[in-house]
């Protein structure tokens, strides 16, 4: 597959001066939140630097995250002017993070590197829910945390509700990507295809972000509760 993204020549030295801003927000931060600076014209082998790697298992020269390659093509295209993305994700072993990109830009407005923050919530995620299902309890009105009312949501429900909300162009984004890989356009596609298109979509992390089952609906011409249903299959 042909790499579109330019490489810069002296991109590292040009990157290294940010090494400092990741030891000093991994020091305020705290060793729950991973900082990462990614180098975009070396995608294979991106981190530069990295603090509290343990996080996500990745050291220097490991690479990218899922995500940011879709995040560079928004980018240079310009789909996408904000200086900074939000959106939640999960770890290989399944704990939650919030994360937040900031691009990092030379003079020309060039797109050279990024500095993740990835913050590890899945313990603030339990002891949340531990809490709510116990002040029920005590109140005599325990039930399942799944028939929580919109009024008392879930803390990760809240997390992403409030970490999506400029991702509009990137789920575009990863519904042409998905949609590529088949032979059909969205609204052309059967049953089965579209169980397998929103299954990829699901592995690809989309509907992590508000709004991805209306957009996908839209895309597949067909209703939101049929998009559920096939989440279910996939």
């Amino acid at each position: 597959m042909k790499n579109d993204t330019p490489v810069f020549s002296g991109n590292r030295e040009f990157l290294e001066k940010y090494i400092p801003l990741l030891d000093f927000f991994a020091e305020v931060c705290g060793p729950d939140y991973e900082l990462v600076l990614h180098d975009v014209s070396r995608p294979e082998s991106s981190i530069v630097a990295i603090r509290n790697g343990q996080i996500s298992g990745r050291t220097v020269g490991s690479t990218m995250s899922e995500y940011a390659p879709t995040f560079i093509k928004l980018i240079q295209s310009g789909g996408y002017a904000e200086d900074m993305v939000a959106h939640v994700d999960r770890t290989k072993d399944n704990r939650i993070l919030e994360s937040h990109t900031f691009f990092i830009k030379d003079e020309k407005g060039e797109l050279r590197g990024m500095i993740c923050a990835n913050h590890d919530v899945t313990s603030l995620i339990k002891l949340h829910d531990t809490l709510h299902e116990k002040i029920r309890m005590l109140n005599g009105l325990s039930k399942d945390l799944a028939e929580r009312t919109n009024e008392d949501p879930p803390f990760e429900a809240i997390l992403e509700k409030e970490s999506h909300s400029n991702l509009n162009g990137l789920m575009d984004v990863l519904i042409e990507q998905a949609s590529s890989e088949f032979t059909v356009a969205p609204l052309e596609m059967n049953s089965e295809e579209r169980i397998r298109f929103v299954s990829m979509l699901k592995s690809r992390h989309l509907f992590s972000m508000k709004g991805a089952v209306a957009k996908v609906a839209e895309r597949l011409g067909v209703s939101e509760a049929t998009v559920y249903r096939y989440l279910k299959k996939a």
